[in-house]
């Protein structure tokens, strides 16, 4: 039984953890969108969303290797997840793709989120992480928004939030953008 127990907890841990970055992975994040989602709806309660990827990844993976960007993966969502955990341990980090990085806020509303958007972009933007030789600095790129009528399902909130990180991308990136 004992060593039963040992190998679900291996699999759950490895179903719904990035090994890389030991922050929640997609798969977790898709099962807390739809169910935040569906409460949210029903209750008419508040949700939002702070989506960011690392500015200029791809550069640091061609210019330094891709373990160079596995150590900055490892940073940033360790950094990232320190500073939103001091403002609620209950936030959790995603990392759902690549570089790119979810936090869900069931029961916030824009004004609540706006300080866990702008912990999250502090914690990177003075970062020095050393590599070998160099230090690397890195920046993100962050879109946020709340939940509204007009999302009829968890894709329409999360392309929202993503419309608002690619406009701080195109926007000079590192910046936050809030709609």
């Amino acid at each position: 039984q004992d060593k039963d127990r040992r190998i679900k907890a291996r699999l759950f841990q490895s179903a719904n953890w990035d090994a890389l970055t030991h922050v929640q992975n997609y798969a977790a994040y898709d099962r807390a969108i739809g169910y935040h989602f569906r409460e949210s709806v029903m209750h008419n309660k508040d949700l939002a969303m702070v989506m960011f990827d690392i500015d200029h990844f791809k550069r640091v993976n061609d210019t330094y290797g891709h373990l160079a960007g596995d150590e900055v993966l490892k940073r940033v969502a360790s950094e990232v997840a320190d500073a939103i955990k001091a403002i609620n341990p209950e936030i959790i980090l995603y990392r759902t793709g690549g570089e790119e990085f979810n936090i869900l806020l069931p029961g916030y509303d824009i004004n609540r989120t706006r300080p866990v958007a702008e912990a999250a972009f502090d914690a990177v933007k003075n970062l020095k992480i050393p590599y070998n030789e160099e230090t690397l600095q890195v920046t993100i790129s962050v879109g946020v928004s709340v939940l509204n009528e007009s999302d009829h399902n968890p894709l329409d909130f999360y392309k929202r939030v993503d419309a608002n990180l690619y406009h701080s991308k195109q926007t000079g990136r590192h910046r936050i953008t809030i709609g």
